[in-house]
Protein backbone atom coordinates (compact mmCIF):
# COMPACT_ATOMS: atom_id res chain seq x y z
CA UNK A 1 0.00 0.00 0.00
CA UNK A 2 0.95 3.47 -0.33
CA UNK A 3 2.12 5.26 2.35
CA UNK A 4 0.20 8.96 3.04
CA UNK A 5 4.28 10.40 2.85
CA UNK A 6 4.54 8.72 -0.51
CA UNK A 7 1.19 10.45 -2.14
CA UNK A 8 1.41 13.81 0.15
CA UNK A 9 5.29 14.90 -0.09
CA UNK A 10 7.08 13.57 -3.28
CA UNK A 11 10.67 13.43 -3.94
CA UNK A 12 11.58 15.30 -0.83
CA UNK A 13 15.41 14.48 -1.67
CA UNK A 14 17.52 17.07 -3.13
CA UNK A 15 17.16 18.24 -6.49
CA UNK A 16 20.56 17.55 -7.28
CA UNK A 17 21.30 14.14 -5.69
CA UNK A 18 23.45 12.16 -8.37
CA UNK A 19 20.86 9.34 -8.05
CA UNK A 20 18.66 11.05 -9.63
CA UNK A 21 18.30 11.14 -13.67
CA UNK A 22 15.58 13.59 -13.08
CA UNK A 23 14.34 16.13 -10.76
CA UNK A 24 12.14 18.74 -10.35
CA UNK A 25 10.93 21.21 -7.37
CA UNK A 26 8.20 23.42 -7.74
CA UNK A 27 7.92 23.09 -11.33
CA UNK A 28 5.33 25.34 -13.19
CA UNK A 29 4.01 25.63 -16.85
CA UNK A 30 1.43 27.09 -18.50
CA UNK A 31 1.41 28.39 -22.95
CA UNK A 32 0.78 32.05 -23.83
CA UNK A 33 -2.67 32.93 -22.73
CA UNK A 34 -3.74 29.51 -20.74
CA UNK A 35 -4.26 28.29 -17.52
CA UNK A 36 -1.39 26.39 -15.86
CA UNK A 37 -0.70 22.83 -17.45
CA UNK A 38 1.95 21.88 -14.75
CA UNK A 39 1.53 22.83 -10.97
CA UNK A 40 3.88 23.20 -8.83
CA UNK A 41 5.48 19.89 -9.28
CA UNK A 42 8.18 17.53 -7.39
CA UNK A 43 9.22 14.53 -8.86
CA UNK A 44 12.17 12.43 -9.41
CA UNK A 45 13.40 10.11 -11.46
CA UNK A 46 15.70 7.48 -10.57
CA UNK A 47 19.00 7.03 -12.89
CA UNK A 48 18.97 3.62 -14.12
CA UNK A 49 15.73 2.84 -13.41
CA UNK A 50 12.01 2.88 -15.33
CA UNK A 51 10.11 5.77 -14.12
CA UNK A 52 6.25 5.80 -15.26
CA UNK A 53 4.30 8.66 -15.14
CA UNK A 54 0.68 8.12 -15.45
CA UNK A 55 -2.64 10.30 -15.49
CA UNK A 56 -5.37 10.85 -17.75
CA UNK A 57 -5.61 12.77 -20.73
CA UNK A 58 -4.46 16.56 -19.80
CA UNK A 59 -3.33 15.74 -16.53
CA UNK A 60 0.26 17.01 -17.63
CA UNK A 61 2.19 14.06 -18.71
CA UNK A 62 3.07 14.91 -22.27
CA UNK A 63 4.35 18.44 -21.07
CA UNK A 64 6.29 17.14 -18.46
CA UNK A 65 8.51 14.81 -20.17
CA UNK A 66 8.46 17.82 -23.18
CA UNK A 67 10.29 19.85 -20.40
CA UNK A 68 12.78 16.98 -19.45
CA UNK A 69 13.99 16.68 -23.23
CA UNK A 70 14.16 20.49 -23.68
CA UNK A 71 11.25 21.08 -26.44
CA UNK A 72 9.68 22.94 -23.99
CA UNK A 73 11.21 25.81 -20.61
CA UNK A 74 9.85 25.75 -17.54
CA UNK A 75 7.88 29.03 -16.46
CA UNK A 76 8.42 29.03 -13.14
CA UNK A 77 10.71 26.87 -10.73
CA UNK A 78 13.34 23.76 -10.68
CA UNK A 79 14.69 20.99 -13.31
CA UNK A 80 17.33 18.99 -12.99
CA UNK A 81 18.13 16.48 -15.99
CA UNK A 82 21.27 14.35 -15.59
CA UNK A 83 23.03 16.20 -12.58
CA UNK A 84 22.45 19.42 -14.08
CA UNK A 85 20.24 22.57 -13.16
CA UNK A 86 19.09 23.86 -16.24
CA UNK A 87 17.22 27.27 -15.73
CA UNK A 88 15.08 28.89 -18.07
CA UNK A 89 16.43 29.97 -21.37
CA UNK A 90 19.76 28.24 -20.66
CA UNK A 91 21.53 26.16 -23.51
CA UNK A 92 21.19 23.02 -22.94
CA UNK A 93 22.80 21.18 -26.22
CA UNK A 94 25.16 19.59 -24.34
CA UNK A 95 22.70 17.87 -22.53
CA UNK A 96 19.80 17.20 -24.74
CA UNK A 97 22.35 15.01 -26.90
CA UNK A 98 22.51 12.70 -24.04
CA UNK A 99 18.63 12.59 -23.92
CA UNK A 100 16.61 10.68 -26.42
CA UNK A 101 13.08 11.05 -27.01
CA UNK A 102 10.28 8.91 -28.49
CA UNK A 103 7.19 11.13 -29.28
CA UNK A 104 3.81 9.36 -29.13
CA UNK A 105 3.71 9.33 -33.40
CA UNK A 106 7.55 7.70 -32.77
CA UNK A 107 8.32 9.93 -35.63
CA UNK A 108 9.86 7.70 -38.25
CA UNK A 109 10.33 8.72 -41.28
CA UNK A 110 8.29 6.67 -43.40
CA UNK A 111 9.81 6.84 -46.89
CA UNK A 112 13.16 6.28 -45.38
CA UNK A 113 14.60 2.31 -44.87
CA UNK A 114 14.79 1.05 -40.97
CA UNK A 115 18.86 1.71 -40.89
CA UNK A 116 18.33 5.05 -42.39
CA UNK A 117 15.63 5.63 -39.92
CA UNK A 118 17.89 4.13 -36.96
CA UNK A 119 21.31 6.50 -37.98
CA UNK A 120 19.17 9.60 -37.54
CA UNK A 121 20.08 8.86 -33.77
CA UNK A 122 23.53 8.70 -34.94
CA UNK A 123 23.52 12.07 -36.72
CA UNK A 124 24.39 14.27 -33.79
CA UNK A 125 28.00 12.71 -33.49
CA UNK A 126 28.38 12.99 -36.90
CA UNK A 127 28.76 16.56 -37.30
CA UNK A 128 26.87 19.00 -40.20
CA UNK A 129 28.80 18.19 -43.10
CA UNK A 130 28.66 14.54 -42.30
CA UNK A 131 25.30 14.61 -41.78
CA UNK A 132 24.41 16.61 -44.85
CA UNK A 133 26.41 14.31 -47.46
CA UNK A 134 25.00 11.15 -45.61
CA UNK A 135 29.07 9.78 -44.87
CA UNK A 136 28.13 7.91 -42.13
CA UNK A 137 31.27 5.77 -40.71
CA UNK A 138 31.71 1.96 -40.99
CA UNK A 139 31.75 1.59 -37.41
CA UNK A 140 28.04 3.76 -37.26
CA UNK A 141 26.83 1.40 -39.82
CA UNK A 142 28.00 -1.48 -37.64
CA UNK A 143 26.20 -0.52 -34.40
CA UNK A 144 23.02 0.25 -36.36
CA UNK A 145 22.76 -3.31 -37.68
CA UNK A 146 24.25 -4.80 -34.35
CA UNK A 147 21.23 -2.68 -32.61
CA UNK A 148 18.64 -4.00 -34.94
CA UNK A 149 19.29 -7.11 -34.50
CA UNK A 150 19.16 -6.79 -30.89
CA UNK A 151 15.66 -5.79 -31.70
CA UNK A 152 15.02 -8.34 -33.51
CA UNK A 153 14.36 -6.44 -36.46
CA UNK A 154 17.85 -6.40 -38.63
CA UNK A 155 15.74 -8.55 -41.25
CA UNK A 156 13.98 -5.45 -42.22
CA UNK A 157 16.74 -3.02 -42.17
CA UNK A 158 16.18 -2.07 -46.02
CA UNK A 159 12.71 -2.09 -45.73
CA UNK A 160 10.63 1.38 -45.63
CA UNK A 161 8.82 2.04 -42.11
CA UNK A 162 5.47 2.63 -44.09
CA UNK A 163 5.31 -0.92 -44.25
CA UNK A 164 5.81 -1.78 -41.07
CA UNK A 165 3.63 -3.54 -38.16
CA UNK A 166 3.01 -1.17 -35.02
CA UNK A 167 5.39 -3.03 -33.00
CA UNK A 168 8.16 -2.95 -35.86
CA UNK A 169 7.91 0.62 -35.78
CA UNK A 170 8.24 0.99 -32.11
CA UNK A 171 11.74 -1.12 -32.32
CA UNK A 172 13.19 1.04 -35.08
CA UNK A 173 12.20 4.20 -32.62
CA UNK A 174 14.12 2.10 -30.14
CA UNK A 175 16.55 1.64 -32.34
CA UNK A 176 16.72 5.20 -33.39
CA UNK A 177 16.99 6.19 -29.30
CA UNK A 178 19.90 3.44 -28.70
CA UNK A 179 22.01 4.70 -31.63
CA UNK A 180 22.02 8.60 -30.19
CA UNK A 181 23.73 6.74 -27.19
CA UNK A 182 22.09 8.44 -24.53
CA UNK A 183 21.81 8.57 -20.60
CA UNK A 184 18.48 8.73 -20.57
CA UNK A 185 15.19 8.23 -22.70
CA UNK A 186 11.80 10.25 -22.70
CA UNK A 187 9.12 8.02 -24.17
CA UNK A 188 5.91 9.72 -24.66
CA UNK A 189 2.69 6.68 -24.56
CA UNK A 190 4.60 4.90 -26.66
CA UNK A 191 2.91 2.03 -26.53
CA UNK A 192 -0.47 3.63 -26.68
CA UNK A 193 -1.17 1.69 -30.30
CA UNK A 194 0.05 -1.30 -29.43
CA UNK A 195 -1.60 -4.79 -28.01
CA UNK A 196 -0.97 -6.07 -24.70
CA UNK A 197 1.14 -8.39 -25.98
CA UNK A 198 3.62 -6.75 -28.31
CA UNK A 199 3.94 -3.73 -25.41
CA UNK A 200 5.01 -6.69 -23.04
CA UNK A 201 7.52 -7.74 -25.59
CA UNK A 202 8.86 -4.17 -26.43
CA UNK A 203 9.00 -3.36 -22.31
CA UNK A 204 10.84 -6.55 -22.39
CA UNK A 205 13.59 -5.12 -24.74
CA UNK A 206 13.75 -1.83 -22.87
CA UNK A 207 14.22 -3.17 -19.59
CA UNK A 208 17.16 -4.75 -20.87
CA UNK A 209 18.33 -0.87 -21.91
CA UNK A 210 17.58 0.03 -18.93
CA UNK A 211 19.68 -2.88 -17.47
CA UNK A 212 22.86 -1.33 -19.22
CA UNK A 213 22.75 1.78 -16.83
CA UNK A 214 19.93 3.80 -19.39
CA UNK A 215 17.52 5.81 -17.49
CA UNK A 216 13.52 5.02 -18.94
CA UNK A 217 11.25 8.04 -18.05
CA UNK A 218 7.83 7.52 -19.91
CA UNK A 219 4.25 7.94 -19.63
CA UNK A 220 1.62 5.26 -20.40
CA UNK A 221 -2.35 4.88 -19.56
CA UNK A 222 -1.81 1.36 -19.46
CA UNK A 223 -2.03 0.32 -15.59
CA UNK A 224 -1.15 -3.38 -16.17
CA UNK A 225 2.37 -2.69 -17.17
CA UNK A 226 3.41 -0.80 -13.78
CA UNK A 227 3.64 -3.60 -11.67
CA UNK A 228 5.63 -5.53 -14.02
CA UNK A 229 8.15 -3.20 -15.54
CA UNK A 230 8.37 -0.06 -13.42
CA UNK A 231 10.15 0.51 -10.53
CA UNK A 232 9.01 3.78 -9.30
CA UNK A 233 5.45 5.96 -10.31
CA UNK A 234 4.28 8.97 -10.52
CA UNK A 235 0.55 10.19 -11.22
CA UNK A 236 -0.40 13.62 -12.30
CA UNK A 237 -4.07 14.79 -11.80
CA UNK A 238 -5.16 18.38 -13.30
CA UNK A 239 -0.88 19.51 -13.42
CA UNK A 240 -0.11 18.10 -10.10
CA UNK A 241 1.67 15.00 -8.80
CA UNK A 242 -0.46 13.30 -6.41
CA UNK A 243 1.17 10.05 -6.22
CA UNK A 244 4.92 9.66 -6.79
CA UNK A 245 6.64 6.91 -4.89
CA UNK A 246 8.65 3.09 -5.86
CA UNK A 247 5.84 0.63 -7.65
CA UNK A 248 6.44 -1.78 -4.36
CA UNK A 249 4.88 0.50 -2.61
CA UNK A 250 1.31 0.89 -3.98
CA UNK A 251 -1.65 -1.43 -5.79
CA UNK A 252 -3.13 -1.18 -8.91
CA UNK A 253 -6.20 -0.51 -7.19
CA UNK A 254 -4.52 2.38 -5.79
CA UNK A 255 -3.16 3.99 -8.60
CA UNK A 256 -6.26 3.61 -10.88
CA UNK A 257 -8.07 5.47 -7.82
CA UNK A 258 -5.17 8.27 -7.26
CA UNK A 259 -5.58 8.63 -11.37
CA UNK A 260 -9.35 9.14 -11.17
CA UNK A 261 -10.60 9.19 -7.81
Amino acid sequence: MATAECAQHPSTCAADDPARAVSTRDLWFWYERGRPVLQGVNFAAPAGAVTMVLGVSGSGKTTLLKLIKGLLTPRRGELHVLGRYVPAGTARADIDAQVAYIPQQLGLVRSLSVLDNALIGALPRLGTVRSLLHLIPRRELERAHTTLATLGIAHKAAERAFFLSGGERQRVAIARAMLQQPRLIVADEFLSQLDAVTSAEIMTLMRAIVAQGVTLVMSTHELELVPRYADRVVVLREGRVVLDCPVVDTTTAELARAIKP
